[in-house]
């Protein structure tokens, strides 16, 4: 039986780390660390691949089917269409509002530009046609008091703060990337 020193280095046949030769156990023809010791040793038993398919598909595997998969289509977030005087309502039931001017580009004149929320109330709006444009101050604090001219494919989002009465902008993004007004 060959002689093991306590203190003799040796490289783990698998991850190539130096080790202390004493904690090198076999495994097969390899010298590896515990750690790396195959308990139990690896399944020759397919574990699927391309085209190995097993079992029955479930039950709710048919998108075809209403009710069977709870993905939420685009087309069940309405579009809210706006007029300058009557402002926007959020809807708060769906992550984020798709929103256009009323059959023209809009410039919101209703105070609030966006009616009362709740705090912490958190609101996106999505721009899908006609412009709408948003103004600093009544109801609203826009970044850098800036003016937000909301066209299609743009975003706002936004957090309703009770203490100011106000709709925060928390984020802007325009088509293109250019986030000004």
């Amino acid at each position: 039986m060959p002689h093991i020193s306590w203190f003799k280095l040796r490289n783990d046949d698998r991850t190539g780390y130096k080790k202390r030769e004493i904690e090198l156990v076999k495994d097969g023809p390899y010298k590896v660390a515990q750690d790396q010791y195959d308990v139990p040793p690896p399944s020759r038993k397919s574990l699927g691949g391309e085209g190995d398919i097993s079992g029955e598909p479930r039950d709710n595997s048919r998108f075809d089917l209403a009710g069977t998969a709870n993905l939420l289509a685009v087309n069940q977030i309405p579009t809210s269409y706006i007029t300058a005087g009557g402002g926007i309502t959020p809807n708060l039931n769906h992550a984020w509002m798709y929103v256009t001017g009323s059959g023209a580009d809009v410039d919101l004149t209703a105070d609030p530009q966006i009616a009362r929320g709740a705090e912490g109330d958190v609101l996106t709006l999505v721009g899908v046609g006609y412009s709408i444009t948003l103004d600093n101050g009544t109801g609203l604090n826009l970044m850098g008091s800036a003016q937000f001219v909301m066209g299609s494919g743009d975003v706002i989002g936004l957090i309703y703060n009770s203490g100011n009465t106000a709709w925060s902008e928390t984020f802007r993004t325009k088509v293109g990337g250019w986030a000004g007004g």
